[in-house]
């Protein structure tokens, strides 16, 4: 029982530094390019991704709850 929790403060170690090293990953709705393409008639028209406001990135998993970057509560 003891290996299992020490296994679990590893991995949860491991995944909080690497969400400090690369916080972001790339926007599923636009592929990560911040922009999708109009369907149809005018396919080469596009617009800003609005899932990601036309970064292409978005937060991972944890980030919100374990990394303070800066626009938090004082």
């Amino acid at each position: 029982m003891g290996f299992i929790i020490i296994i679990g403060i590893i991995f949860f170690i491991g995944y909080y530094l690497s969400l400090k090293a690369y916080p972001f990953t790339k926007c599923k709705i636009c592929n990560g390019r911040g922009r999708f393409n109009a369907p149809g008639l005018y396919s080469y028209a596009h617009g800003r991704c609005r899932k990601c406001g036309g970064t292409g990135r978005k937060d991972r998993l944890g980030v919100r709850l374990f990394i303070n970057r800066g626009g938090g509560r004082s």
